[in-house]
């Protein structure tokens, strides 16, 4: 089970996910493992962009209630599950730590989908 922890970047500088914040592994099971915190980073990184590729809204509901967005997510997830059973368990069980990050920066739209997309994910607990 990886805890991921969201930090401002500098000065405002994008970040993995296009927006203002940076993704760092801080525990991916034994100690030492650096190439697994990377993999973890990688395959959270790349299943967000795949779902923030393929989704559209098209309610005026926020994000965080889009059963579009929920549907959309919950396909990516197990067709994952499907091709990369190794890769999908790494993404179950999340702790995303978003205390570090400023109320103007959870407010930003890119984090607020992010946000929502991580949120699909089987298991997955916020620490705000």
């Amino acid at each position: 089970m990886a805890k991921l922890s969201i930090f401002p970047t500098e000065n405002g500088r994008t970040g993995p996910l296009d927006g203002p914040f940076t993704i760092v592994v801080e525990s991916c099971g034994a100690e030492g493992e650096a190439s697994g915190e990377t993999d973890v980073l990688n395959i959270v990184i790349g299943f967000v962009r795949t779902v923030a590729a393929g989704v559209s809204c098209y309610n005026r509901k926020a994000l965080e209630d889009s059963s579009n967005l929920n549907s959309y997510a919950g396909e990516c997830f197990e067709e994952l599950k499907a091709e990369a059973p190794e890769a999908a368990a790494q993404l179950e069980n999340l702790t995303i730590d978003c205390s570090r990050i400023s109320g103007s920066l959870k407010d930003h739209p890119i984090w607020r989908l992010d946000r929502a997309i991580l949120r699909t994910l089987p298991g997955a607990d916020f620490i705000d």
